[in-house]
This record gives structure tokens, C-alpha cells and sequence, in this order.
């Protein structure tokens, strides 16, 4: 069977999203940007309007600087005239059609961003789910009604139970109307982490919509929604959706981890053959 997630109420195939390949130290080092006294005024004025540039060493023809950028998620090469008054963003290619701005460019601001990213996921309202002394941590973006991250859940049992791995859970309600209530209700619950695994439990118990063809999403099983949700609460879960939107995560589970090296990775879906590389030995 082909391992899929939900997309907004879509089935879609599983792929590989963005993989940042710098350690979280180097991230932590890196993450500040050159100062603007540093910049000719066209990259300025760049930096100004919210591109952060943290590095001038990027290759670059005679007469021209390179600067490695970023805004968001989002690499950026940017090249300066001589005088530093013009400024072309792209990717400078040689005469044999080699891309001689991709590597510089991914060595220069993985850091950066690697260092925000992480940071954002764990400034966000997440769950916990297994033991605080994990040496392991994986984010999961998760909507109580999505039947792959239910199967994702179970599927990490045994590195949960094992005390090796903490998965972090930031909840959003996206999938079906009553999805948002679900994800309030176990936020807003006394015990948010005991809530989530009893809803897991039930969803896991009904079984048959894990394995059939034909997916139903199972509204009726589980935590109960909330009809009437908290302001605080909601504030929690709109702050998780934009973040999910901000790394362009629009389906559910969407997993983030540390890889061997500490490099920060992240995929969809609920594929168990990739749980070893995500979870760590046993």
C-alpha cells in the first residue's frame, strides 16, 4: 500500500520536503545577519525590506561582490555592482552550465535558517508525548482527525515506550469541521499529553481505516470537540498554523528531526520505512 497524509482534505503521495543540512550549533553561530554599515546600499536596502544576508563570500564575476540571503525558508544569492549601488538576485552559472551558486549558497545560509527553523518549532505549542529526558526530540504537525498521523503515532510506540525519543506534537485543525474543536479540546484539557493519547488510543482501536482502501475520517471517534473554544487556546492553535503554512507544511504529519550529524530534516507522511532514520535505534 502506498503510505500517503492528508493534504486540507486531499489524499496525496508521500515525498521528501527540504533538508537543511547544518548542525544545530553552527546554526546557533550563524544565525545573526552582517551588520547594514557592512553592506553597499542596494543590499541594504534589501536588508531593510526583511532579507537577511549573512554572508558576502559567494562566488562572483570581476567587478561584482556575491552575498549569500535568506527570507523565510527561502535561499537568495544576491550580487552587487562594483560601486554597490545596483544588485541582481539569481544563480550565476559557467560557461559549462554548472550552477556555481547552489553549494555556496546552501553552505552559507543552512545554518541560518536551520537555527530559526528549530527554534520556531520549539517555541510553538506542542505536546509532549514520552519521556522529558529523551535525548531525541521529532516535531510532528498533527490534526486529531488525520487517520496517517493516528498511524504515525502507532507506529512510534516503541521508541516512545523505550524512553529514547520524545515526539513533540503541535496540534492544528485543518482536516474537517470538526477537526479544529478536536485539537482545542485536547490543548484546553488538563492533561493535553494524557488527552492526546487517549484520543490516539481510541483512533487506533477502530483499526479498519488504517488499513482499508478507502479512507474515512473518523470525526466520531476519539476526544469529543469543543463547541465553544477558549481564546487562548485558539491563539495557540492559529499560532501553529501559520508556522505549518510558514514552512510550507500544508499536510499532516509533517515530521521534523535531527539527522546523525545534527542536521535539521523533515518529510510528510507516515512511511514506517523511514522511521529509523527519524527515530534512532530502538
Amino acid at each position: 500500500m502506498k503510505h500517503s497524509m492528508w493534504r486540507r482534505g486531499t489524499l496525496v503521495s508521500a515525498a521528501a520536503m527540504l533538508v537543511l543540512t547544518a548542525s544545530v550549533a553552527e546554526a546557533q553561530r550563524m544565525a545573526t545577519s552582517v551588520k547594514p554599515a557592512d553592506l553597499p546600499p542596494a543590499v541594504r536596502a534589501l536588508q531593510q525590506g526583511g532579507l537577511v544576508v549573512v554572508s558576502g563570500d559567494l562566488p562572483a564575476p570581476k567587478g561584482m561582490k556575491g552575498w549569500a540571503a535568506y527570507k523565510g525558508q527561502q535561499p537568495i544569492a544576491l550580487y552587487s555592482s562594483d560601486d554597490g549601488k545596483q544588485v541582481i538576485i539569481g544563480s550565476m552559472f559557467d560557461a559549462a552550465g554548472y550552477d556555481v551558486t547552489r553549494d555556496p549558497l546552501e553552505r552559507a545560509v543552512g545554518p541560518a535558517i536551520s537555527g530559526v527553523l528549530w527554534g520556531q518549532l520549539q517555541q510553538s505549542n506542542w505536546i509532549r508525548d514520552g519521556s522529558p529526558n529523551a535525548k531525541r526530540v521529532v516535531y510532528v504537525f498533527s490534526d486529531p482527525n488525520c487517520p496517517y498521523c493516528t498511524r504515525l503515532w502507532s507506529d512510534m510506540r516503541p521508541w516512545v515506550k523505550s524512553g529514547k525519543v520524545q515526539v513533540r506534537h503541535i496540534m492544528v485543525g485543518i482536516l474537517t469541521p470538526t477537526s479544529l474543536g478536536k485539537a482545542a479540546a485536547i490543548l484546553a484539557s488538563k492533561d493535553p499529553s494524557e488527552a492526546l493519547n487517549q484520543h490516539e488510543v481510541a483512533q487506533t482501536s477502530a483499526g479498519g481505516f488504517l488499513t482499508s482502501m478507502h479512507v474515512k475520517l473518523p470525526d466520531n471517534l476519539g476526544v469529543q470537540p469543543l463547541t465553544t473554544i477558549p481564546d487562548k487556546v485558539k491563539a495557540k492553535l492559529i499560532a501553529n498554523e501559520q508556522l505549518m503554512a510558514s514552512l510550507d507544511a500544508n499536510a499532516t504529519p509533517a515530521i521534523y528531526w535531527q539527522g546523525e550529524n545534527g542536521e535539521i530534516r523533515s518529510t510528510l507522511g507516515a512511511n514506517p520505512a523511514l522511521l529509523p532514520s527519524i527515530m534512532g535505534s530502538k
